[in-house]
């Protein structure tokens, strides 16, 4: 990556843990990028499978890598911060250690960005395995009344630094949801965001990793984050983080729950959520067609 460039920096913050393989693939795809101006910000959060010696090579033949480790692991979202924090550019975006860009994802979101918006985001690729799946593909702007119903802002952003920093970063008091709960506040913060329908970012869903939305702590984490905004919310915002703590335990979605959910929007995930958890062939089709066997 050339950084001898009159375009902004921007810094890709990057936690791992254990994911040594996966993590090669993601930085890759860092290196991979059409946009020359880049640095890549990577906190091992007390890593024991040999990550670390990796990475201190890997920053010995890049200059615009920098690598620091957490002797004991604090959690994600401190790595980010500390990340964030110790970065250089203008703008800052993050990716996941078992995501992975396409090679036009920071091009595309630095073309597209202004400072009218709070920041910029994309649709993305969720990969099943078998098949992937675009989803948030609509190109739009999202106000704080849509953030507060659902995650529109999908789970990465390009933002100024200096934003995510006057606002305190990351909340590590979550246990999830920190994504959401931060895009929720820079758009309070500062207004309106936008979003992009070029799909530029892979969510790797297909079993090579463990993701939070399979996780327990996901409804913990939603608890939190109603905890925190609910003083904002409207009727329809409580509707849809009702809908989303149902669909994160998995449990059966209900016809009287169907109707309660009437005029608050996102009717149409709603239905499938409804068919699947209540049909199991539905299920199985879905395994079928998305799924590796």
């Amino acid at each position: 990556m050339n950084t001898v460039t009159t375009q902004p920096l921007v810094s890709v913050y990057m936690p791992t843990k254990n994911r040594k393989e996966l993590l090669e693939v993601a930085i890759n795809s860092v290196f991979s990028q059409d946009y020359p101006n880049i640095e890549l910000v990577i906190v091992d959060d007390g890593s024991s499978d040999g990550t670390q010696a990796w990475l201190e090579k890997l920053a010995q033949q890049h200059q615009n890598v920098k690598v620091f480790r957490f002797e004991e692991s604090l959690g994600a979202c401190a790595a980010r911060n500390w990340a964030i924090t110790h970065a250089s550019g203008e703008f800052v975006t993050g990716l996941d250690d078992d995501d992975l860009f396409l090679p036009n994802r920071i091009s595309s979101l630095v073309n597209g960005y202004s400072d009218d918006y709070a920041f910029i985001c994309s649709s993305c690729i969720w990969d099943f395995g078998k098949r992937q799946r675009i989803i948030d593909s609509i190109d739009c702007t999202i106000n704080l009344e849509q953030q507060l119903s659902y995650n529109e802002a999908t789970n990465q952003i390009l933002v100024k630094r200096e934003r995510v920093l006057a606002i305190g970063g990351f909340d590590t008091s979550f246990v999830s949801c920190q994504d959401y709960d931060l895009w929720t506040r820079l758009i309070i913060e500062y207004g309106e965001a936008r979003r992009i329908n070029i799909p530029s970012y892979i969510i790797n869903d297909n079993g090579s990793s463990e993701r939070m939305i399979h996780s327990s702590n996901g409804t913990v984490g939603y608890t939190q984050f109603n905890n925190k905004h609910k003083h904002l919310m409207t009727k329809a915002n409580l509707a849809n983080q009702r809908f989303m703590q149902i669909r994160r335990l998995r449990k059966p979605l209900t016809i009287l729950e169907v109707l309660k959910q009437l005029g608050s929007g996102h009717m149409k995930s709603k239905l499938r959520y409804f068919l699947s958890s209540n049909f199991k062939f539905v299920r199985r089709l879905h395994q079928k067609i998305y799924r590796k066997n």
